[in-house]
């Protein structure tokens, strides 16, 4: 589940800016997910990881984009979702190519509420 690193990564981050402005509550934070990420997967992360710090019982609004992915070995353009990725692979669903999907490039942080 890669959705855990990627909000753990990310709520780290959160929490030092929030203790560098001296922010205790937060409201909202707003993400942008790429179709290779489960929705599901990264609210249960959210709100496990963010117990115990200004972001518990903080609204997560997660705005949803498809990822299109090109294949590196046939030209195959298609929507990759997270139910066809095994770990970080994509399997091209035309040749049977295997690529990595990068991770980083699939959720965008939009905006904090406080």
């Amino acid at each position: 589940m890669h959705e855990y690193s990627i909000v753990e990564n990310l709520i780290d981050q959160l929490k030092r800016e929030l203790a560098r402005q001296g922010v205790e509550r937060v409201k909202t934070v707003h993400l942008r997910r790429g179709s290779a990420f489960a929705e599901g997967a990264l609210i249960q992360a959210f709100e496990m990881l963010s117990q115990n710090t200004p972001l518990q019982d903080t609204e997560l609004r997660v705005e949803s984009v498809a990822l299109e992915r090109v294949c590196q070995h046939c030209g195959h353009k298609e929507t990759v979702e997270a139910d066809d990725l095994i770990g970080h692979l994509h399997i091209c669903s035309n040749c049977g190519h295997a690529e990595q999907i990068d991770e980083g490039s699939g959720l965008e942080l939009l905006g904090v509420d406080v």
